[in-house]
């Protein structure tokens, strides 16, 4: 645990660097010229872990009164889908920045029912084990953050999920499942209390065009918080984009992401070890297909606006799952790749919906209609 500690400050330590821009703006005035803007529609979307899905979006951006010019907008964001898997999930996100970035609150309230396909643990796991598994969730996740200098917050973050109504359906050669083999299969409560620092000179949140990103984050879930399981999590998030545009800013975006979680204890439910896969690391790879107590991943994007409101991305990603340090090998990562189109739906803050195609490994892919980048 200690040496995981060190390598994660050591990283950090190498990464971080400040780009300062000069300006004509008083960032220090008051933003009279910010227009807040909702965006809302209803949307049909696809993804390999969904099927078709139809649901509605709702984008809020704003900034809070009495914000200055040198204040990132904030935003809310609410989906709700039912899919054609039988699948529901209602999300509420927000990343909120108040006066002069002083606080940040950043969180997510979710309540989902999800089945989903299910092929045990480890990097070596099999296509054949696939089985389905439901379960259903109401999530809650509230970071409050305290600016220590410009761009950069510490802070607490506290979360509770509950998980009921676990099934598992027979393999694909008939076995009947067993549901006993599901970490965490008897559901119920995931409490707990953990520690945030964030680093994050980004322009833009939704859809950035330079600056980095770097988030840590360490949680204790343990009974004497509520949770019915004991175990530790380490998340690192690592961001950087360059723009590469010769004339208008943000036109041409180079991005790259490195993403490890790493889950301690001895027993940690199945929904919250590290999954790999998704509409946001290795597209092209079933969320879930790989999962196991700890994952590294890294990807890196090419954006470029085209015309109009338009654009188009390629992208290339890797990534591994590992039950111990002993055991990780890197014979293991799987690469994922793919491109995309943009649609721009906010000129000014540059949000967009996104469509990408993702090809991963056993000849796996996936098509991913959605709400913003992928980081």
């Amino acid at each position: 645990m200690r040496k995981t500690v060190l390598f994660f400050l050591i990283i950090i330590t190498g990464f971080s660097f400040v780009v300062k821009a000069q300006s004509d703006i008083d960032l220090s005035a008051k933003d009279t010229v910010y227009k807040k803007q909702i965006t809302a529609f209803p949307y049909p979307a696809y993804a390999q872990e969904t099927s078709w899905e139809f649901g509605v979006l709702s984008v809020f951006q704003f900034k809070m009164p009495d914000a200055t010019f040198g204040t990132r907008p904030s935003n809310a964001t609410f989906i709700g889908f039912y899919t054609l898997e039988n699948q529901l999930r209602l999300k509420l996100e927000h990343t909120i920045f108040t006066k002069n970035e002083d606080w940040l609150f950043e969180g997510t309230w979710e309540h989902s029912k999800y089945p989903e396909k299910y092929y045990g643990i480890g990097s070596n796991s099999s296509a054949d084990d696939e089985q389905l598994v439901d379960w259903s969730k109401i999530d809650f996740r509230q970071q409050i953050l305290k600016k220590l200098s410009d761009k950069m917050f510490l802070g607490v973050q506290l979360r509770y999920a509950n998980y009921w109504d676990i099934s598992l359906g027979p393999k694909k050669d008939g076995t009947p499942g067993d549901v006993t083999t599901l970490p965490g299969y008897e559901g119920g409560s995931v409490s707990g209390l953990g520690s945030t620092y964030k680093w994050d000179t980004r322009d833009l949140v939704l859809s950035p065009s330079k600056g980095f990103f770097i988030e840590g984050r360490f949680e204790v879930y343990h009974k004497y918080l509520g949770s019915d399981y004991d175990f530790n999590v380490l998340t690192l998030d690592l961001r950087k984009y360059f723009d590469l545009s010769k004339e208008k800013e943000g036109t041409s975006v180079l991005a790259f992401q490195g993403l490890t979680k790493q889950t301690f204890g001895e027993l940690t439910p199945f929904r919250e070890m590290a999954l790999m896969g998704g509409l946001n690391m290795m597209r092209g790879v079933y969320e879930g297909r790989y999962r196991d107590q700890k994952m590294i991943a890294a990807q890196t994007e090419f954006r470029q606006y085209l015309f109009w409101r338009i654009g188009m991305t390629a992208f290339l990603a890797t990534a591994n799952v590992f039950d111990e340090y002993g055991n990780f090998t890197g014979q293991d990562f799987k690469i994922a790749g793919g491109g995309g189109l943009r649609f721009l739906i906010n000129k000014k803050d540059k949000a967009s919906i996104r469509v990408d195609y993702g090809i991963g490994p056993e000849k796996s892919s996936g098509l991913y209609l959605t709400f913003g980048e992928a980081f």
